[in-house]
């Protein structure tokens, strides 16, 4: 778990783990395992309490809790480095994982907070928030004491921009100085995102999954790539690009409009990318 003055720093063998590759997966049954399997997810739906929270961009707690199913080995510990409004942590907790979390703004640490606080868990269990640039992750987090990260990293400073599919208006964060999608250069914007995802790998114990969740940017006339950037960005640091899962979510947009129409083709994105990464011992 993360450090603080008193924890004592627990080992896979304290926990009871099973190694990181027998993960979730392997209490799957055959029907449940086939249907996961499937490319494209489009079946992930927020709960009405979640689609009444004020988050720019927030995911289903269900995208988290199937992910867990499959990547999570039992009693493993989860992190977010950018956790918003809690969907990591929530549904770790919900599924009996202990997890860490790291947050900048203190409204989405508070609104976090207020989530776990609904939930029946055990409070040996209960999430460690930390309110701190995930830049300084390892500062907290011991190496190896992390069985799975999932994470939707900022996409850029794209929030602080109206959505182009449906027209909604800015949704950012915030104004925090250490908030990466304040940084306006996209190159700039990468390196830091790379100083993140380097302290991760080194927390994940080896045989250890990462799953990010992107989407592709454009502004006007730029279009840029976050998925296949991010995938180069990762194998640089060390992890190993396992697989990816498009996440269908044309259901939540209600007020699609013909983009560029008449003059120039622009293609809505509905869709995001769902990164299956992984920290190997070998190449295999």
């Amino acid at each position: 778990m993360a450090r603080d003055k008193d924890a004592t720093t627990l080992n896979n063998e304290d926990q009871g783990l099973r190694r990181p590759e027998e993960a979730g997966c392997r209490r799957l049954d055959g029907r449940t395992w086939l249907r996961y399997s499937i490319s494209v997810w489009d079946d992930l739906v927020k709960t009405a309490e979640e689609r009444a929270l004020k988050h720019p961009a927030m995911f289903p707690t269900a995208l988290i809790e199937r992910l867990l199913e499959v990547f999570c080995p039992p009693g493993g510990v989860v992190l977010d480095p950018f956790m918003g409004s809690g969907s990591t942590v929530v549904g770790a907790y919900r599924r009996g994982h202990r997890a860490i979390g790291f947050e900048l703004s203190p409204e989405y640490v508070e609104l976090t907070t207020s989530r776990l606080g609904e939930i029946h868990g055990r409070s040996d269990y209960y999430p460690q928030i930390v309110q701190e640039d995930s830049r300084k992750l390892a500062e907290h987090v011991d190496p190896g004491q992390v069985h799975l990260c999932i994470t939707s990293p900022p996409y850029w400073d794209i929030l602080n921009q109206r959505r182009s599919a449906d027209g909604k208006g800015i949704r950012n964060y915030g104004d925090n100085p250490g908030d990466l999608g304040s940084i306006q250069d996209y190159q700039s914007f990468l390196s830091e995102l790379g100083v993140v995802f380097e302290q991760v790998f080194q927390v994940l114990a080896p045989g250890s999954y990462c799953v990010v969740v992107v989407m592709d940017i454009r502004k006007g006339s730029s279009f840029y790539p976050y998925h296949m950037d991010v995938s180069q960005l990762m194998r640089e640091i060390g992890f190993v690009l396992d697989d990816i899962i498009v996440w269908d979510r044309r259901q939540e947009y209600n007020n699609l409009r013909p983009l560029g129409y008449p003059h120039v083709f622009r293609v809505n994105k509905v869709h995001e990318f769902i990164l299956i990464f992984q920290k190997r011992t070998d190449n295999r």
